[in-house]
């Protein structure tokens, strides 16, 4: 708001005082829109494979559900009979709420695992145990007589939700591992992104001197491209699983 020396009664504003962002926090913002955007993209791209992982988790977390919470076999019967033909309507409400949130809560998720903070965190100590009881422990030990015995492994039977749990899982790990693989150049960018912000963060929390500080920057910068491959190659072999497992446990009630 501009003062104007003619009108004495105009009211006096105070400008905020904004703080100078560090590089760091410039870089963040600035990889964090990138990310963003890329997952937004992404997810568009591939909104058939979404669905499909949407309608198996679905599938599996409503018998979950029903099995845990309606104990009487024909009212079982009747909301199973039900999920079947709320299925699809779900699976737009769901699709819908992904792609409106998933999106920064992954970048989210990704930017707090690479960023280093400043507070140490102190480890509590561990109490030392007495030498004599772990000389007592040792004796106690040598003492036991040890008894070879065959064991007969159990095999239980398993129920519909276990079965449908196992093939479900296949379903949404090879629709992940399928995602990958047309997506390689979306997950080397964000495998950038992160370690552009990640490599700078840690070079500035732990090398305090300039001229090493800027020898460091130099080193991260030049093996960018092998830690690339490296990080994709590691990303590609484990993620299709751990995803799956963390999207699993979400549907187990």
């Amino acid at each position: 708001m501009v003062l104007s020396r003619n009108d004495p009664k105009q009211s006096v504003q105070v400008a905020q005082y904004v703080p100078k962002l560090s590089e760091v926090k410039r870089l963040e913002i600035q990889r964090k829109k990138n990310l963003m955007l890329l997952v937004e993209n992404l997810m568009q791209r591939e909104r058939n494979t979404l669905s499909k992982i949407i309608d198996c988790l679905y599938d599996l977390g409503s018998l979950n559900l029903i099995n845990k919470k309606v104990p009487i076999g024909f009212f079982r019967f009747l909301f199973k009979l039900i999920t079947k033909f709320t299925k699809t309507f779900f699976r737009y409400i769901a699709f819908y709420w992904v792609v409106n949130n998933t999106p920064e809560l992954i970048t989210n998720w990704l930017i707090n695992k690479i960023m280093i903070s400043r507070n140490s965190k102190n480890k509590p100590l561990k109490a030392k145990k007495n030498s004599k009881a772990k000389k007592a422990q040792r004796k106690q030990k040598k003492g036991k007589v040890k008894q070879s015995a065959t064991v007969v492994e159990y095999f239980p039977k398993l129920s519909e939700a276990q079965k449908l749990e196992i093939e479900q899982k296949k379903n949404v790990m090879l629709l992940v591992e399928n995602l990958m693989e047309r997506e390689e150049a979306t997950f080397k960018m964000i495998i950038d992104c992160l370690y552009d912000l990640g490599s700078l963060n840690i070079i500035n929390q732990k090398v305090s001197p300039r001229p090493l500080n800027r020898v460091m920057r130099l080193i991260a910068r030049l093996s960018k491209p092998s830690f690339r491959a490296i990080a994709f190659y590691w990303v590609k072999k484990n993620t299709p699983e751990l995803i799956t497992d963390w999207l699993l446990k979400k549907v187990r009630f």
